[in-house]
């Protein structure tokens, strides 16, 4: 396994860690998941450049990692809801979930009815630039609500907005991946 295929199996741990310090009851987990997160939104880049300018670029690559991206994205998101304080709407998570399954499900068939693999469109890498701030923010503003009992009440309400603005910046890419496929 080449080293831009290791970096994308490190996402899917780190995925799978800070879901599982989300789901914790104490705020120490929930401070030790942001790190996690962070580190994990960062591999993508990393990942990608290694592959390219290393000549690593690879089917094994070109499906796992956006699959590494959905773990994260919706893992975290997943366990966020949990958290009532912060006001995720489930039906924006679900949305972000339906889009994913669809496009998945899209490039499967496209895979296998014409034998190639349709890599992520730059949209789709917008889409988790664009998911990963806002979840990040989210997450932050757990981590600050928790640390900091003086944390402004007007920080709780961002969380859902930001959903909303990852739901629509999901599907806006939807719609450009319909229209280019």
């Amino acid at each position: 396994m080449n080293l831009a295929n290791q970096l994308t199996m490190l996402r899917f741990v780190l995925a799978l860690a800070t879901f599982a310090a989300l789901s914790q009851d104490a705020s120490a987990a929930h401070l030790l998941a942001l790190p996690l997160f962070l580190a994990a939104i960062v591999t993508p880049w990393v990942d990608g450049y290694v592959a390219r300018r290393m000549k690593m670029i690879s089917p094994f690559g070109k499906v796992a990692d956006p699959i590494a991206d959905k773990v994260l994205i919706l893992g975290t998101l997943i366990a966020l809801t949990k958290t009532k304080e912060l006001d995720i709407p489930l039906w924006g998570v679900f949305l972000i979930f339906a889009r994913e399954v669809i496009i998945g499900g899209i490039r499967t068939l496209s895979m296998i009815q014409q034998g190639k693999l349709l890599a992520a469109e730059t949209w789709g890498k917008w889409k988790m630039g664009v998911q990963s701030v806002c979840v990040a923010l989210m997450l932050l503003i757990l981590v600050a609500r928790e640390q900091f009992s003086a944390a402004p009440a007007w920080l709780e309400r961002i969380p859902y907005p930001l959903t909303v603005l990852s739901v629509i910046v999901t599907w806006v890419s939807a719609i450009l991946y319909f229209r280019q496929s």
